[in-house]
């Protein structure tokens, strides 16, 4: 399968700082070879953008959407196995890449908070003391007695 993307990655926009932040990027030329075009190790830009959609166009958050995915497969293919003196355990690579999903979705928190948005919660209601209050668009009214 190939990963197509552009090459070699553009830091400048959000696929290229995707790549650089996740660490996508290797990759080899294309056969036939396809100038400024790559076959990369994971991911598609197509791919990459796709995570972008989905937080929104932040980095950190489509990486952290990425690593969910990854741990969503590694949970699926997770075992345990015991032979003599050779173990192989893979149950707790699921929650070790859910640990690094939450790492990236708190960044994007945090750059969502910096560049003055997040969440907003204002109580709104009629002045004290108003005899007749007036009420906020599309909210009931209640008849004064």
């Amino acid at each position: 399968m190939v990963n197509l993307g552009i090459a070699p990655p553009q830091p400048g926009t959000d696929v290229g700082k995707f790549r650089v932040l996740y660490g996508d990027t290797s990759y080899v030329a294309l056969d036939p070879p396809v100038s400024g075009l790559g076959d990369y190790v994971e991911l598609s830009d197509d791919e990459i953008t796709l995570f972008l959609e989905q937080a929104v166009n932040s980095v950190p958050g489509a990486i952290g959407w990425y690593y969910l995915r990854l741990s969503g497969d590694a949970a699926k293919v997770s075992m345990s196995t015991a032979d003599y003196d050779l173990k192989l355990d893979s149950t707790k690579r699921s929650g070790d890449l859910r640990a690094m999903a939450d790492f990236w979705f708190d960044r994007a928190a945090e750059e969502d908070i910096a560049l003055g948005g997040g969440d907003i919660f204002e109580v709104v209601g009629p002045p004290l003391g108003n005899r007749y209050p007036s009420f906020p668009e599309a909210s009931p009214y209640w008849a004064q007695g």
